[in-house]
C-alpha cells in the first residue's frame, strides 16, 4: 500500500520524493518494543501534491545518494595535506568530523551534519571517510543510515549503520570500505516477512540463518558506541538551536508508544531538523480486541529547525489510516499501520480502511484548523516541558503562530 505523503502547500519549496518498505523490524525501548511500519512513498510526475518531502539545503557540496536514500557529502580535497585543512579549508558550518578506527585503520570521518542525541553524544547519521596515503588524504567509501535513530557506531573496530529495516557492518582492506556484513527483512502486503543477509562470501539462503543474523546484528549495534562528532562551527549540544528530542508528556503510556512511532517510522522520511514533532488528528479508537487495538487517525509529522524564538517548519506530511496496537504484559506495541493510498486510489481506500468511521475522518481528519489547533498544542506542551522559550511556529511563506498556553495535564487525555 502506497504511503499518502502530503506535500505541504504552507511551505512553498522544492519537494522529492521518499519512500519505505511496507514494515520493519522490533527496536527495543525501555519498556515495550516498538514495531516500526510504513508504505511507499511515491512523487508524482507533475508535482502535485502527493507522497513528497520538502528539499532541504546541502551543508557544503552536492551530496551523493546511497542505495538506502540517504546522503554522504561529496567533497573536493584538493590541495588538502591533512584532515586539519579539509576541515578548515572544505567545511562548512554544521558539519562534522571525527577520527575513529575501523579495523586496525585509522579513518577521518565527514559528516553533513551532526545532532544531540541527548546520550552524551554529537552523532550523525552519514559519513565520507578518508585515510592517509603516500600522497596524502585519500577517500575510501562512504555511508549513511536511515534517520536519527540509527546514528553511527562502532564495536571492537567494527563499523554500524542501520534503518528502520535493515543493519549493515563495515571494516577497512587495502585502504578500502569493504561491507562485511548485511541483514535486512521485508513485507508483503500481508505483512509476511522475507529476511536476507549477505556477507563478503556473498547471500546466504538461509531464511532462519538470515533472520537469527539480523537480530544479533541489532544487538550488537545497540552496545556499540556511537562515534562522537565535533561539529564545524561549534558542537550543536552547546548552541542556541540545540533542541530536546521529542518525548511524549502525557500520562499515557499506550499514546507514548503511538507517538514514538511516529518519531521512529514517519522521520526516518526526512532530512534531520533540530526536532521532529508528531501531531496525531485521532478519529476513533476501538478497543475491543486487545491484541489487536485499533486507532484511527489522520497522523501528521512536521520537522523544525529553531531561529530565535520561533520553530520554523522544513519538512513533514500526513500519514492518515489505521494503526495497529497490541496489549502486552510490559504495555503495548504497535504491530503495523495501514495507510491510505495517495492520488486517485484515495477514496476508495479511505472507505475501505476507515469502514464507519470515513465521513469522522472525512469531517475531522481533513479538517486543516482542528489540525492546527492540535499541531500548536502539542508544540506547546512540547516547550513547556522542556522549560524553553520558544514562542511561536511558522510554516514558509506563512505568518508565524502564537503559542497557547500548556495544558499537559489534561490535553492528552482528550486524544483517547
Amino acid at each position: 500500500m502506497r504511503n499518502r505523503l502530503l506535500v505541504l502547500a504552507m511551505i512553498g519549496v522544492m519537494v522529492v520524493s521518499a519512500s519505505a518498505c511496507s514494515a520493519a523490524t522490533a527496536k527495543k525501548t525501555d519498556t515495550v518494543e516498538t514495531v516500526a511500519a510504513a508504505s511507499s512513498a511515491e512523487a508524482s510526475e507533475d508535482g502535485s501534491e502527493e507522497s513528497k518531502e520538502t528539499e532541504t539545503e546541502a551543508a557544503s557540496t552536492e551530496a551523493d545518494v546511497d542505495d538506502e536514500g540517504e546522503t554522504a557529502p561529496s567533497i573536493d580535497i584538493e590541495g588538502c595535506d591533512t584532515f586539519t585543512q579539509i576541515v578548515d579549508r572544505k567545511l562548512s558550518a554544521g558539519m562534522g568530523y571525527a577520527n575513529e578506527k575501523i579495523g586496525d585503520t585509522d579513518v577521518f570521518f565527514v559528516s553533513s551534519g551532526t545532532y544531540d542525541n541527548l546520550d552524551g553524544n554529537i552523532a550523525a547519521i552519514d559519513a565520507t571517510m578518508f585515510v592517509y596515503n603516500d600522497e596524502g588524504p585519500y577517500e575510501i567509501g562512504k555511508v549513511a543510515c536511515g534517520g536519527t535513530a540509527y546514528p553511527l557506531a562502532i564495536q571492537d573496530g567494527k563499523l554500524f549503520a542501520a534503518g528502520g529495516h535493515w543493519i549493515s557492518t563495515y571494516t577497512v582492506e587495502d585502504n578500502q570500505l569493504v561491507m562485511t556484513e548485511r541483514a535486512s527483512v521485508e513485507f508483503d502486503t500481508d505483512g509476511n516477512d522475507s529476511y536476507s543477509l549477505e556477507s563478503t562470501d556473498g547471500m546466504i539462503d538461509d531464511a532462519a540463518k538470515a533472520e537469527s543474523r539480523y537480530n544479533e546484528l541489532f544487538e550488537e549495534y545497540e552496545k556499540a558506541t556511537i562515534i562522537g562528532f565535533s561539529t564545524v562551527g561549534g558542537d550543536k549540544k552547546s548552541s542556541e538551536a540545540a533542541l530536546p528530542a521529542y518525548e511524549y508528556p502525557g500520562p499515557e503510556l499506550f499514546y507514548s508508544v503511538v507517538y514514538k512511532y511516529m518519531i521512529d517510522e514517519f522521520g526516518l522520511h526526512y532530512e534531520p531538523a533540530d526536532v521532529g514533532i508528531p501531531c496525531p488528528v485521532i478519529i476513533a479508537e476501538d478497543d475491543s480486541n486487545k491484541d489487536d487495538i485499533l486507532l484511527y487517525g489522520n497522523f501528521w509529522y512536521f520537522n523544525y529547525k529553531l531561529n530565535g524564538d520561533t520553530l520554523e517548519n522544513t519538512s513533514g506530511g500526513s500519514y492518515p489510516g489505521v494503526m495497529h496496537v497490541k496489549s502486552t504484559d510490559a504495555g503495548y506495541e504497535v504491530t503495523g499501520m495501514d495507510i491510505v493510498a495517495d492520488g486517485s486510489d484515495f477514496d476508495e481506500s479511505a472507505k475501505k480502511i476507515f469502514g464507519k468511521y470515513y465521513d469522522s475522518f472525512m469531517k475531522d481528519g481533513e479538517d486543516d484548523e482542528l489540525r492546527e489547533k492540535t499541531r500548536a498544542q502539542i508544540i506547546a506542551n512540547y516547550v513547556a516541558a522542556n522549560n524553553l522559550s520558544i514562542k511561536a511556529y511558522q510554516d514558509y511563506g506563512w505568518d508565524p503562530v502564537t503559542l497557547p498556553e500548556e495544558n499537559i495535564d489534561s490535553f492528552y487525555s482528550t486524544l483517547d
